[in-house]
């Protein structure tokens, strides 16, 4: 039952500050689980969505532009930084967060392909990919026609290797980190059940924004 508090107390500044608190400790986990698996940021540009992972490749991987990665491969794996992403008001999301969004995103490929020209260490990396939680497949296409713009190839996964133990834990994380950064966007993490993973190529990736970057320079 929610109860208002009477004028003079402070159960409100109480609330606020329980609600930090918890906000703060769930940042926290996150930072240590991510410094248990490698997971990293690859910029400190303020509007960058992603963050990286290198690990080997359980499967062979074929993209449509014939980029082919053999099982035991590194590729790089892009996580989402849920601070930094754009917030969702009172209203859901509206065109100006849209704007926003499509905005940081070509920030943090453009940011990703500099980084990777800048990496040595690097060079064996021929693919990026991610996973993307879906709510179904109508909603898998919509977000793989929007992820096409930014160069992604997408495909349903439904072979998930984890035990259920370990896709529950990473479950109520998300659902965690949404909480934390988004508020508004909880109901939607709350339906997300299949997973989609999106793959680009590192020629691709280099191709669509060292050339933008070249272009914008000349102009």
């Amino acid at each position: 039952m929610v109860r208002l508090a009477p004028q003079g107390t402070d159960c409100a500044p109480r609330n606020a500050h329980t609600e930090s608190w918890l906000q703060s400790a769930v940042f926290a986990l996150d930072r240590r689980i991510r410094r248990q698996i490698g997971v990293y940021e690859y910029t400190l540009h303020p509007q960058c969505l992603f963050r990286l992972q290198v690990v080997p490749t359980e499967d062979p991987l074929l993209l449509e532009d014939g980029t082919f990665v053999a099982p035991g491969s590194r590729v790089l794996v892009l996580h989402l930084w849920n601070e930094q992403m754009p917030v969702i008001g009172r209203t859901g999301p509206t065109l100006a967060w849209a704007r926003k969004t499509h905005r940081a995103m070509h920030i943090s490929l453009r940011e990703l392909a500099c980084y990777l020209a800048a990496q040595p260490h690097l060079r064996d990396i021929a693919v990026i990919c991610g996973n993307m939680p879906v709510i179904g497949s109508t909603q898998a296409e919509r977000l793989a026609r929007i992820l096409a713009r930014y160069g992604f190839e997408a495909a349903v996964d439904s072979t998930d290797r984890r035990g259920l133990l370990h896709r529950f834990g990473d479950g109520v994380l998300v659902l965690m980190l949404v909480w934390a950064a988004n508020p508004r966007a909880v109901r939607s993490a709350l339906l997300r059940c299949s997973n989609m993973r999106v793959f680009v190529s590192r020629a691709a990736l280099e191709q669509r924004y060292m050339a933008s970057m070249r272009t914008a320079s000349q102009a």
